[in-house]
């Protein structure tokens, strides 16, 4: 890569990064143009070489962090046969991918329950469905391997996926996310989905 291509790469990757911030902590409404700039320390005109407006940056921000995070979440779910084995790794990395930084759940969830951003509703859905789809195929693998009862599997993936996304919200909220996203939680969530929270004879 060139000198040139390698400044062009930093100043991008300096709009992101600012843009992932101020996105993650005020919502992308909230957020303005100057802002970005400021923290970016560039031009305007240095921002619209690089993105057409301010919706192409939270475009490729969910591109690369949470597409990035679909792709290798799938190609792990391929190694694990059992639905107890699927799930963990689903929690786990999961976690592991909020507390490498946790600006992104942040973004993410701002992104969810603020107020709507049409030009990425297209983008935002079809990632939310492909995670949403490989829990689905988890629980159809649980019900036919008999680790599930039979139900409704995209019942099932509803409701462990809110069992994932509440810690997650709350947590990724703290100074030091690791302290509570931990392995020990991640297996605390899949047993309460298997097995349940009432007391057994």
């Amino acid at each position: 890569m060139s000198t040139r291509s390698e400044a062009a790469a930093k100043t991008r990757q300096r709009l992101l990064d600012a843009a992932l911030t101020l996105f993650s902590q005020r919502g992308y409404a909230a957020t303005g143009i100057r802002e970005i700039l400021g923290l970016a320390g560039v031009t305007q005109p240095t921002l619209y070489h690089h993105f057409a407006d301010k919706a192409s940056l939270l475009q490729a921000l969910i591109e690369q962090h949470y597409g990035d995070s679909q792709q290798r979440l799938a190609e792990i779910f391929a190694t694990e046969s059992s639905v107890a084995g699927k799930l963990t790794l689903l929690v786990t990395s999961s976690f592991a991918h909020c507390c490498s930084d946790p600006r992104v759940p942040r973004l993410m969830f701002q992104t969810y329950f603020g107020p709507p951003v049409p030009e990425i509703d297209g983008v935002l859905d079809q990632l939310t469905e492909q995670r949403f789809r490989l829990v689905v195929g988890a629980m159809e693998l649980g019900i036919r391997s008999g680790e599930l009862s039979k139900s409704n599997p995209e019942f099932l993936a509803l409701s462990f996926c809110n069992l994932v996304d509440q810690p997650l919200n709350l947590f990724s909220r703290k100074p030091r996310p690791q302290q509570y996203l931990t392995p020990v939680l991640a297996h605390a969530i899949v047993n309460l989905f298997l097995h349940g929270a009432a007391s057994r004879a």
